[in-house]
């Protein structure tokens, strides 16, 4: 089922994030649509692919609570995975609102959307 596909996409991309940049890297390349767009609290909207990389996978987080998981499945072949996060990078707490819309392709399903809010 879609639902859990892309709940189990996001927790992937947060382990990544914990494990290193190239790791993080690696599983975003796989995972992004050849077109994205990344919003993200302090930055201003990140549409080229590449920079959405560089924004993403820039950093270790050392650790990340999800919290109220919930996926609407939009359509057959679009879904959209909210939720709340609590983590630490370089030592600081974060905490945001978490929307991703994923779309189904060819090749299984490709983040097209991702926003994180500061809460």
């Amino acid at each position: 089922m879609a639902h859990e596909e892309l709940i189990d996409l996001e927790q992937q991309g947060w382990q990544a994030l914990m494990a290193t940049p190239a790791a993080a890297r690696k599983f975003y390349d796989s995972v992004f649509d050849d077109r994205v767009v990344v919003l993200l609290s302090d930055l201003p909207p990140i549409r080229a692919r590449d920079e959405a990389l560089d924004a993403l996978c820039g950093a270790v987080w050392e650790e990340f609570r999800l919290h109220g998981l919930r996926c609407v499945q939009v359509s057959e072949g679009t879904g959209v995975v909210r939720y709340s996060i609590a983590a630490t990078r370089s030592a600081l707490p974060y905490s945001a609102q978490v929307s991703s819309v994923y779309a189904r392709r060819a090749g299984g399903w490709k983040l097209t959307f991702h926003q994180r809010t500061r809460r």
